[in-house]
């Protein structure tokens, strides 16, 4: 698992402000127990807290399958950053693509072939 100090940078064109993305990762490791179950991703022009893997619901893997990108999102991120972040953006779906591009490379896990969304 990748912690907040040694998650890779991501250099995206929809993730222009790092500042960002290293705030956001300095607060999780500040939180005592969340920093080994918390992955920062970036997303649009700032970042998410996203769950660890091993603690998204099942139906959030159905709703990944089905292409029910919202419904997944409001899943796997944790705290209020669905309502304050993703629901504000309200991502366009290349947005969404690069957001998986980046959630595969901090987590190492391929979504990919997960997913009923287009790639190109």
């Amino acid at each position: 698992m990748t912690t907040p100090e040694t998650a890779p940078a991501t250099a995206d064109a929809d993730t222009s402000d790092r500042g960002d993305v290293d705030a956001l990762r300095a607060e999780v490791a500040a939180e005592p127990d969340a920093a080994d179950e918390i992955e920062i991703v970036p997303f649009a022009d700032t970042a998410v807290r996203v769950k660890h893997f091993l603690d998204w619901p099942a139906s959030a893997d159905d709703d990944l399958s089905f292409g029910r990108v919202t419904a997944w999102a409001s899943k796997i991120l944790a705290g209020d950053d669905f309502a304050k972040v993703w629901v504000k953006v309200d991502p366009t779906n290349r947005q969404v693509i690069a957001f998986f591009a980046d959630l595969e490379k901090v987590t190492g896990i391929p979504f990919a072939s997960r997913r009923a969304l287009p790639t190109r």
